[in-house]
């Protein structure tokens, strides 16, 4: 998975209508995923949906009319001037009877949940005047808010703080570097070819999908002593114990990376429980004298070892 930066998710966007995929069926699919999403987080809690003239806008109107489906109860209010996708958005939702009223007659209510669809990754600038102001009147509502895409104003400040984000085809710079922003994060896939999110030239999301492959696979006749063993120095014993925890929680990681046998070398006295190794007491932290075969394949020295001699 390809880390994307904006400017990158909007080329493939125009790419990907270019190949001939239509765009509005990436709005469609987008409103869908993050109502599903919605449902999911906050059930049939009513919505107050704040949609933006652009095609964030549209994604939230298209979440709107599929939660209105559900039978969630929704409240819209919507910038005006929309065209192309996001107006036909708009003329599907109102078709269902739905009342859509200026963004300016925005109001909150207890109970309800927010969704910021107001703008997604075409953000040029830092939000100002009317929309910095409304941002701050979402944050301070004290609502649960679902971010369609980007919370609005990412990456600049003012933006909103999420509850959670459906993060749409792909995973951007803002949902890892303002993580804090975005809540909790889901990822939404709407349909653009493959093809246009594989990008070498993007930098690769470490994930446990990336990172499985390029972990061998354990034979079923595996044992402790065949899967790797660890030694680890460490720990300070100066005026009385100190810095006991460093090795431990070294030797800790050695075992959640998958390592058979750890060899724990450290001062006299120090705890072991939770942890399950060889132990080594030695006075300070030097190597032991015995070595017994098999000795560790590597070895990680100096967490807690302290400044002293």
């Amino acid at each position: 998975m390809r880390l994307f930066t904006p400017e990158a998710m909007r080329e493939a966007d125009r790419k990907a209508v270019k190949r001939g995929y239509p765009s509005l069926l990436l709005m469609e699919w987008a409103g869908m995923k993050a109502a599903r999403v919605y449902l999911e987080l906050f059930g049939k809690a009513p919505a107050l949906v704040l949609a933006g003239k652009g095609n964030n806008g549209g994604d939230g109107l298209v979440l709107a009319r599929h939660l209105l489906l559900e039978g969630v109860g929704v409240r819209v209010y919507a910038a005006g001037g929309q065209t192309g996708d996001a107006l036909l958005a708009l003329q599907a939702l109102l078709a269902h009877g739905v009342e859509v009223r200026p963004l300016e007659e925005a109001s909150f209510r207890e109970g309800e949940v927010v969704v910021d669809a107001l703008f997604g990754t075409g953000l040029k600038g830092p939000l100002t005047d009317f929309y910095a102001e409304l941002v701050e009147r979402v944050n301070r509502a004290g609502l649960p808010v679902l971010a369609l895409d980007l919370p609005s104003g990412l990456p600049f400040s003012p933006h909103v703080r999420a509850t959670a984000t459906v993060a749409f085809a792909a995973l951007k710079t803002p949902h890892l570097f303002q993580r804090e922003a975005c809540g909790k994060l889901y990822l939404a896939e709407i349909g653009l070819p493959k093809p246009l999110l594989e990008r070498e030239d993007l930098p690769e999301v470490a994930s446990p999908e990336a990172l499985r492959p390029l972990l061998p696979r354990r034979p079923l006749t595996a044992h402790k002593g065949s899967v790797g063993r660890v030694g680890v120095l460490g720990g300070y014993k100066g005026e009385g114990l100190r810095y006991a925890g460093a090795p431990l929680l070294a030797a800790l990681g050695a075992y959640r990376m998958g390592a058979g046998l750890v060899h724990l070398v450290a001062p006299e006295g120090t705890p072991l429980e939770p942890l399950e190794a060889v132990f080594h007491p030695v006075p300070s932290p030097t190597l032991p004298p015995s070595r017994r075969r098999p000795w560790p394949w590597g070895w990680a020295g100096g967490p807690g070892g302290g400044r002293g001699p």
